[in-house]
C-alpha cells in the first residue's frame, strides 16, 4: 500500500504498449461499489473473495500489466496462481514514504482506520513481507524513486530477462 503500484503499472503499460489492469479497480466494478464500501458492508473477507476472483480473470489478459492490492499474496491460491501466471515485481517502499503518498487519501484505505496508520502498515509489512519475498520475481524499494525512474529500472530489468530467456 503506498508503493506506487497503480502510478507505476500504468506507466509501464504506457511504455510497453499493452494495456493496464488494476486489480483494486476491477473488484469495484464488479461489485458496484468501493473498496471502502465493500470493507464496510461485508468485511475483509468478502472483498478477499471478490479479489482472488478477478485475479484469475485478469491473469487471462496475457501480457497485460497487472496492478494487484497489496493484499493479494495473503492467498496461497493468489500466489500459485501469479506464481504460474506473471512475472511478478514487488515494489516496496519505507512506511514514512508509503504515508506520505497517501497522504490525501488514507480515508479511502479501510485498511488505515483505527490505529496509527504507521503502526497498521509495519503491522501488514510483517505479514506480507515473507510472501512478497518468496514469490517475487523482482524487487524493488521506490521510497526515493519517481514514477519514471521506477519504470526506466523495471524496462532494463524486463529487457534483462527477456534477452537471457
Amino acid at each position: 500500500m503506498g508503493s506506487g503500484k497503480s502510478r507505476v503499472a500504468a506507466s509501464l503499460a504506457r511504455r510497453l504498449d499493452r494495456p493496464c489492469l488494476d486489480l483494486d479497480a476491477e473488484v469495484e466494478n464488479r461489485a458496484g461499489q468501493t473498496i471502502a464500501a465493500i470493507f464496510a458492508d461485508s468485511g475483509e473477507a468478502r472483498f478477499r473473495e471478490l479479489e482472488s476472483a478477478a485475479l484469475l480473470d485478469v491473469l487471462a489478459n496475457d501480457g497485460a500489466v497487472i496492478a494487484t492490492g497489496g493484499g493479494v499474496v495473503l492467498a496461497a491460491m493468489n500466489r500459485e496462481a501469479l506464481n504460474v501466471h506473471a512475472t511478478v515485481i514487488w515494489l516496496r517502499a519505507d512506511v514514512a514514504t508509503r504515508l506520505e503518498r497517501m497522504r490525501d487519501e488514507r480515508a479511502q484505505r479501510p485498511l488505515l482506520h483505527g490505529d496509527d496508520p504507521a503502526t497498521t502498515l509495519a503491522k501488514l509489512d510483517a505479514i506480507r513481507t515473507p510472501l512478497y519475498r518468496e514469490l517475487a520475481d523482482f524487487e524493488m524499494d521506490t521510497s526515493d524513486m519517481s514514477v519514471d525512474e521506477v519504470v526506466d529500472r523495471l524496462m532494463l530489468y524486463l529487457q534483462q530477462r527477456e534477452a537471457a530467456a
